[in-house]
């Protein structure tokens, strides 16, 4: 099981709470019941975890709050239009699990490097669509 390490997550929830803390503030004032409950808030959405598992069937992939599983999707061969691999960053790696119906999944910073390795086994043998971008590929031959 892999951790997946949301770069945009933490970034987007600041902005969130800040953006929401000011907006309340306006209308109601600053007491220290509001300041709770925004505290609150915070608390709740920096414990959201991403877990990614490769089986030999399928994928799945997991949202967790407070380690309870809220998301659980399960993704096999046959509901995978492409396997896209792109560069994040500088020097990140990323893929992005493009699905027949539904959203795609992002898979940004794997906690694992040889996570990327292991799904792009498990693409070859069940014959799913690979593509590799240019920058993924100068990382690909850095390492």
């Amino acid at each position: 099981m892999y951790n997946v390490i949301p770069q945009r997550l933490s970034i987007f929830i600041t902005i969130f709470i800040v953006i929401l803390w000011n907006v309340l503030v306006d209308y109601y004032g600053g007491s220290l019941s509001l300041f709770l409950l925004l505290l609150l808030l915070a608390v709740g959405l920096a414990s959201l975890r991403f877990k990614f598992k490769i089986h030999d069937d399928h994928l799945v992939y997991q949202i967790l709050l407070f380690n309870k599983s809220i998301i659980k999707k399960e993704i096999y061969p046959d509901q995978i239009n492409q396997l896209k691999f792109v560069r994040v960053g500088w020097s990140k790696k990323a893929a992005i699990i493009k699905v027949n119906k539904g959203i795609n999944i992002r898979l940004a910073m794997l906690e694992t490097p040889k996570a990327y390795e292991h799904l792009i086994e498990f693409a070859e043998k069940r014959d799913i669509t690979i593509f590799k971008t240019k920058d993924y590929l100068i990382l690909e031959r850095m390492k």
